[in-house]
């Protein structure tokens, strides 16, 4: 029943509403509105579930039918699709966001790549423990925040020196892979890099 994914993680609502019917037995259009379902394939559920024909009406005894429901969602297959919506929904979720953020153009003049700490943007000011940043809007945060790494990267040790209490910056080495900077403790480094 190729639907059936359809259906499947609206279980416990489907079966909440036959709870609310005061009738013995369902027939095939009211499974094909609580399944959303199409005629062939409701006949086909009735079918699986127990149901059987009087005359030309398809019927499914209403207790059996939430019965098997509850079953079903007891089972593997209905975990299994749960925990794939889930994480679907957690895929589509995290898109967004990323979609968001592209769309975020952060105007970045050339000699930002070159800066340096004493050459920060009015605005910025960093000191043993502290970062303050005015700004006036998302892309001018995240502008002065570039410009900060770039100056961190290009004078590493005043960065450094200026952002961590002299006790802390004993036994740090920045030391050069060929593919960019790194951290090292010394010998003599305490066991904690912040």
């Amino acid at each position: 029943m190729p639907a059936k994914t359809l259906w499947l993680l609206h279980i416990p609502e489907i079966a909440s509403q036959l709870e609310t019917f005061d009738v013995p037995v369902v027939d095939r259009a009211i499974v094909e509105r609580l399944f959303g379902l199409r005629r062939r394939q409701a006949i086909a559920l009735l079918h699986r579930f127990g149901g059987y024909q009087a005359g030309r009406t398809f019927l499914v005894d209403r207790r059996l039918l939430i019965e098997r429901l509850r079953r079903l969602a007891d089972g593997e297959e209905f975990q299994r699709e749960s925990r794939r919506k889930e994480r679907l929904e957690h895929a589509v979720d995290r898109l967004r966001r990323d979609q968001t953020a592209a769309r975020v153009k952060i105007p970045v003049p050339l000699e930002v790549f070159s800066r340096k700490l004493a050459d920060l943007s009015p605005g910025v000011a960093l000191e043993a423990g502290h970062l303050h940043i005015a700004f006036s809007g998302t892309e001018d945060l995240l502008g002065k925040l570039f410009e900060l790494s770039q100056a961190a990267s290009n004078d590493f040790d005043r960065f450094r020196a200026a952002a961590e209490p002299a006790e802390r910056q004993s036994g740090i080495k920045r030391l050069h892979t060929g593919g960019g900077w790194i951290l090292a403790r010394t010998a003599s480094s305490p066991n904690r890099v912040a």
